[in-house]
């Protein structure tokens, strides 16, 4: 009689699935979570399909210049003539992919300096977060207006300021989750079994750090948007003609007592964005915490 040996299916672990569909219920039950993930959502679509689907946000019309809403343009006319509906409408892919772009650097350095301070401990790690709190000594709109006028106006400048700005939160978050990390069995494992620090950090600690860093990147991208467009309204970040949401408030103050739409309708954008990420990112970190009342 011959035996058949089968080889048993992979299946997902029980225990990971219900973990997912525990966070994922936790999450569909919070109402502004939900709203706020609606809003990110509805500016996400707005962002990569609204440049396509109105005018040239750059084209002016000077006869045509401080128009009110109408149907012909639904936001108005600025002092050049130009549609503020279609600037609005791409501000919203630069502003969003500036403060992404800002999160990314944020995140990337922060995170490194986190885990190899978190990791190593001793003079080295505290030397890591010495330099860190220097960051923290000094008022962040100063330091980014500092860093974004060394760099040279612009908006590269503005989110790489940003990006600075925004590290130490991140370095002091992984630093905290890779002390807790470290003293776990399994990376005590690795250790006598002759894995170096290097390849600790990446397969064991790194992973098991990521999700509070996340959590932490999603309510970072609003702040993000509100220091890129703080740096664009004070004239060191996005420059004329570019349509970004702070630069377009810098240009619309001139006007706000007379013509108010044309301040209200960027300021409200960036008031929506700031909102939806702060939402979805409270959410997000209620849903991963054990600790929160079901």
């Amino acid at each position: 009689m011959d035996i058949v040996v089968t080889k048993p299916l992979l299946a997902r672990s029980p225990r990971v699935s219900s973990r997912w569909n525990r966070i994922l219920r936790q999450f569909t039950r919070n109402r502004l979570a939900v709203a706020g993930t609606i809003i990110l959502v509805f500016l996400g679509v707005i962002a990569v399909f609204g440049p396509f689907l109105v005018a040239d946000p750059r084209a002016q019309d000077v006869p045509n210049r401080f128009e009110r809403p109408s149907w012909e343009h639904w936001f108005g006319t600025d002092e050049l003539g130009r549609d503020i509906l279609a600037r609005t409408v791409n501000g919203a892919r630069i502003s969003l992919a500036s403060a992404l772009a800002a999160v990314a650097v944020a995140l990337t350095i922060g995170t490194t300096i986190g885990l190899i301070a978190g990791y190593l401990e001793g003079k080295a790690g505290l030397w890591l977060m010495a330099l860190i709190d220097l960051l923290l000594a000094i008022p962040a709109i100063l330091l980014a207006i500092t860093l974004a006028a060394r760099l040279g106006p612009g908006l590269t400048s503005a989110m790489i300021a940003a990006g600075l700005v925004g590290l130490p939160a991140y370095a002091r978050l992984a630093r905290g989750a890779a002390l807790q990390v470290k003293r776990q069995e399994f990376v005590t494992a690795a250790q006598v079994t002759g894995l170096t620090r290097a390849g600790i950090i990446r397969t064991h600690i790194f992973p098991n750090i990521l999700t509070p860093v996340i959590i932490q990147a999603t309510i970072g991208v609003g702040n993000a948007i509100l220091l890129v467009s703080a740096l664009g309204y004070l004239g060191v970040g996005a420059q004329p003609p570019t349509p970004e949401w702070g630069r377009m408030l810098s240009d619309a103050q001139k006007f706000i007592l007379t013509e108010p739409y044309i301040a209200i309708f960027p300021g409200v954008a960036i008031a929506l964005t700031v909102i939806g990420f702060n939402l979805a990112g409270d959410g997000l970190r209620d849903a991963f915490d054990p600790v929160v009342k079901r």
